[in-house]
């Protein structure tokens, strides 16, 4: 019986996480919003639906667990499935930044989306309120000092969705980098850690986004890498399975790179590692003793044995293993088109897929076998090609995005584990309870009782907790290596 139940659970969590993969199964990217599915069948290209607005470098979007498009950002506004503003969605920035870089965003990682239940979603996005803008005009001092939030219900407006809380504050009177903004889903499998980079250097803000929450977790401080103010480029992102984060910026001191494991279940970065690229040649005909060092992007291969690390003008590959860079690629086109990669994105299909900006190409690259060491990932320049949609241009980056198949993990001890024959079992009495609990059997040790996000609210070293202030939900609490799963009502 218990292997049955064991089996109905797999498979229900295994259909969850199949859905939730599908919500990044299409792409809006580039000057018009162009669409890229990603299908059992392969990859396909579409004519865009927005023929309005620039999905450059700023832009997000989000599928339904069919795979259909249903939301889309160019960083600063939120758009439906068909090109139109969504209800209070236009103009999600303070307007002097918005008026003064023309409506959309050309910085990188500057908008995400993250699904919560009920068909609700958050967008949040980073900017200059109106006194940094002038302070940034007067003096130079141009960080980013707001980092927001909004409140999306798709079944509202009569099911053509509207955002219903718009531009709540995050961060107000902050230092922030304009680029470096990545999410994984907490360990819980429906909540979201958010990390967003503080002003020139490694520092993590850390947020914590819960079904009808959202929570400010600190920022966790590191002495290295400083990449200095300069990060109209960058890119943060974590491996197939969240235990791994990875940060660069573009900046005065380039080509440095942050590594830390992190912790989904407790939002904890740790054992930071500090890597610096190679030094590259800038592939320009006119000076070939040109060199560059300027790291704009990375991706975990599929596997999270190779991290892939992108500069202006070069591919690189280093090993997590063995500590070794193998130079993947340079230019993908001539020098004197403009043409530089930018950010690099884990697709639908597990290939790495390379943006661009500057000048006017209708392609991506791609690499094709990303978990092969050395010249088998198979480079291929310019393989996704819009080229047969007249009147298109510049595709731009791959849509900010986390993983969002990534699924539940056990964050901890197991309650249920058989202790019945120690004698010193927890015994807690009452359970459900709504206003004092009795541990016995446990004199004299900590008891720490703890939310059902696994955060730590209590701890003491009585035999008896007061949960009358706490909310109706679930809790454990832990003492050693026991745990019992509480229940307030």
């Amino acid at each position: 019986m218990k292997n049955i139940v064991l089996s109905i659970l797999f498979c229900f969590v295994f259909i969850i996480c199949k859905c939730q993969s599908k919500l990044g199964n299409e792409w809006v990217s580039g000057a018009g919003g162009q669409r890229i599915g990603f299908e059992s069948g392969g990859v396909t290209t579409h004519k865009p639906l927005f023929f309005v607005g620039y999905f450059s470098a700023g832009n997000s979007n989000i599928c339904d667990t069919s795979g259909k498009l249903i939301l889309a950002s160019d960083g600063y506004n939120v758009f439906d499935s068909a090109g139109n503003y969504l209800t209070e969605g236009d103009t999600l920035i303070y307007k002097n930044y918005y008026v003064a870089h023309n409506g959309f965003s050309l910085l990188s990682q500057n908008s995400i989306f993250l699904p919560i239940d009920s068909d609700k979603y958050y967008f949040i996005n980073a900017t200059m309120s109106d006194a940094r803008y002038a302070d940034c005009q007067a003096n130079n001092n141009c960080y980013f000092d707001l980092l927001l939030y909004n409140v999306i219900d798709m079944k509202a407006n009569g099911g053509a969705g509207k955002v219903i809380q718009r531009m709540i504050p995050l961060m107000q009177n902050a230092n922030l980098r304009k680029t470096q903004m990545m999410a994984c889903r907490h360990g819980n499998g429906k909540d979201w850690w958010l990390l967003k980079q503080e002003g020139d250097n490694a520092d993590a803000h850390t947020f914590l986004f819960t079904q009808d929450s959202v929570f400010d977790k600190g920022v966790q401080v590191f002495n290295a890498p400083v990449w200095g103010a300069w990060d109209i480029r960058g890119q943060s992102t974590f491996n197939g399975d969240g235990s791994k984060y990875a940060t660069t910026s573009h900046g005065s001191s380039s080509g440095l790179i942050f590594l830390a494991d992190f912790d989904r279940c407790y939002g904890k970065l740790s054992n930071p590692l500090v890597l610096e690229m190679p030094i590259g040649s800038a592939h320009n005909p006119s000076d070939t003793t040109q060199t560059e060092h300027l790291s704009v992007g990375l991706s975990y291969s599929p596997n999270g044995k190779l991290l892939y690390v992108i500069s202006r003008a070069n591919v690189y590959q280093y090993d997590l293993q063995d500590s070794t860079w193998f130079h993947v690629a340079g230019l993908d086109t001539s020098y004197a088109a403009v043409q530089f990669y930018e950010t690099a994105y884990l697709g639908p299909d597990n290939k790495i897929y390379i943006g661009n900006f500057g000048g006017l190409s209708k392609q991506m690259s791609r690499i094709d076998n990303p978990d092969v060491k050395g010249v088998g990932c198979n480079f291929c320049p310019r393989c996704l090609r819009m080229d047969s949609l007249a009147g298109m241009f510049s595709l731009g980056t791959p849509p900010c995005m986390p993983n969002y198949g990534l699924g539940e993990k056990v964050c901890y001890p197991d309650a249920t584990t058989n202790i019945e024959n120690k004698e010193n079992k927890m015994l807690v009495l009452p359970n459900p309870s709504s206003q004092i609990l009795y541990i016995k059997n446990l004199n004299k040790e900590k008891k720490e009782l703890y939310n059902s996000i696994g955060q730590m609210i209590y701890s003491t070293i009585l035999n008896e907790i007061d949960i009358s202030n706490y909310s109706k939900g679930i809790y454990y609490l832990r003492c050693g290596i026991q745990t019992k799963k509480i229940i307030i009502e």
